[in-house]
């Protein structure tokens, strides 16, 4: 785990600087400068891209991650052809996009044009915004076989978020209009793109080599059945993951105005996605080889300790997330009086996703990865009726529900199929350990009294939740691998 851990750190750094930059974003810059619709804009853009994006890869990116060790195990790194394979197949999906998208137009405007007219008159920046996605996609997963797991997240946590905040404050100065505004974040991946593109190549680790190795030729069947499998997967657990914003766009009575609340909620509660994005990123590959050379022992061991820290983060930053939630909603003001009760059901979602481990890419990676298809069949087939029948009954609420019941089944299945199949399960006596000191910790916490002060008040629970929640998980010796990060930066502090 040693190289799992330093990179982890390294990713952790950029990620966690990313969210820093992006919770000013999102929490003070523009609630402060735009308004609710606008800022509900921003975020169906980005979802209705995110959507389409999946769709136009075709597959490249689960083929990529299953067959790049066997194209890096048998080819000289200048006939790999895999590169090439998937640009192309991510060229076709934009056209099919250009060619496409503009028929479904009229639809679009019946369902949203009553209740989110905005996202209406600008719904043509889909096109670029999911373009860009396409190929930072297609790099993004060339990168992370590569193991340069770093630079990805970098671009991917970091750099769209600096951008992001640039354009702000272009606007804010009234350098940029809103019409300028929202054309440049549509663009707001190209830069990562160039950049992902000259690292990748400049040392020769993308070619785009126009023959056809003995390596596609050999595996094109496997990976064209895997790609189409698990490229329907892909596309189905977006659809679970994103229609919530766009059904709240088109069917609560707020329109896009609600979308902008369920947003700053969403934005809260991913923040404990951060430890899981550094480690999906780096451990994927391993996982790929583990599967490769049938070492089930190193698999079992990534499952448990990647479940296990994903639990005492999560439980870490969706404690720090509640105990301040109230305070939030005061900063924030009248329009945003639904976002506790929206971080309370969400978070206690994700964090059953997390609790679970890497149970997606064990799947995914591994011979049974048709179960990742019908499993993410399942997940679709019940968070879009509930999170549409929800929205129409609670409003902006009604999808944290929904979302909450599907994300449960879909794990608890998932979870099951491990466990029958490979005899594996995330869970050890310190995960139980781990859950009853964050909700002993967040008790004590919870009753220190209000000083007046909203920014006191969240320093004052934040740090004290830390230190003793910290001390506690390291006095019981709850993770191994949290312990020996804590004594490895204490080490290098002493030297400093």
């Amino acid at each position: 785990m040693g190289i799992v851990r330093k990179q982890s750190i390294l990713s952790s750094i950029f990620i966690y600087i990313g969210f820093a930059i992006g919770a000013i974003n999102i929490l003070i810059l523009f609630p402060k400068y735009f308004t609710p619709e606008q800022i509900g804009l921003t975020r169906i853009l980005l979802d209705v891209a995110l959507l389409f994006a999946t769709l136009c890869t075709l597959g490249a990116i689960p083929i990529t991650l299953k067959f790049f060790p066997f194209y890096q195990g048998y080819l000289p790194k200048n006939k790999n052809d895999l590169p090439l394979l998937t640009i192309l197949l991510g060229v076709t999906g934009s056209l099919l996009l250009l060619l496409l998208l503009p028929h479904f137009k009229p639809m679009i405007i019946r369902k949203f044009g009553a209740r989110s007219p905005l996202f209406v008159d600008y719904f043509d920046l889909v096109y670029p915004f999911t373009i860009t996605l396409v190929f930072f996609s297609i790099f993004e997963a060339h990168a992370w076989s590569q193991k340069k797991t770093v630079l990805s997240n970098a671009l991917k946590e970091f750099a769209f978020r600096l951008f992001t905040t640039v354009i702000i404050v272009l606007f804010i100065a009234g350098i940029l209009n809103f019409n300028q505004f929202i054309n440049l974040y549509a663009y707001i991946f190209l830069i990562p793109v160039l950049i992902f593109l000259y690292s990748l190549s400049r040392k020769g680790n993308f070619p785009l080599q126009f023959s056809i190795s003995k390596v596609t030729s050999r595996l094109k069947g496997k990976m064209f059945s895997f790609g189409l499998f698990v490229f329907g997967g892909a596309m189905l657990n977006i659809i679970a993951r994103t229609n919530d914003t766009i059904i709240i766009a088109s069917q609560s009575s707020g329109g896009l105005s609600d979308a902008a609340v369920f947003t700053i909620a969403t934005y809260l509660v991913t923040v404990m996605d951060v430890p899981q994005r550094s480690l999906i990123s780096i451990t994927t590959p391993f996982i790929a080889e583990a599967w490769k050379n049938r070492n089930l022992a190193k698999i079992d061991s990534l499952y448990k300790k990647t479940a296990l820290n994903l639990l005492v983060l999560g439980m870490a930053i969706f404690s720090l997330v509640l105990l301040n939630i109230g305070d939030a909603t005061k900063f924030l003001g009248q329009d945003y009086q639904a976002l506790g009760m929206i971080v309370l059901i969400s978070g206690i979602a994700k964090l059953i996703d997390l609790a679970t481990g890497l149970n997606t890419q064990i799947l995914l990676l591994s011979k049974y990865w048709k179960f990742e298809f019908l499993t993410n069949m399942l997940l679709v087939a019940l968070s879009i009726p509930l999170n549409y029948w929800l929205t129409k009954k609670y409003n902006v609420i009604g999808p944290a529900y929904g979302n909450l019941i599907a994300l449960l089944v879909f794990n608890f299945t998932r979870f099951l199929m491990i466990w029958r199949i490979f005899k594996l399960q995330p869970f050890t006596v310190e995960n139980g350990k781990a859950i009853l000191i964050g909700i002993l910790v967040f008790l004590i916490i919870y009753i220190i009294p209000d000083t007046g002060n909203i920014f006191l008040n969240v320093a004052i629970r934040s740090v004290s939740f830390i230190l003793v929640f910290g001390w506690l998980i390291l006095k019981f010796n709850i993770s191994a691998d949290i312990a020996g990060l804590f004594e490895l930066l204490k080490a290098r502090f002493k030297r400093f």
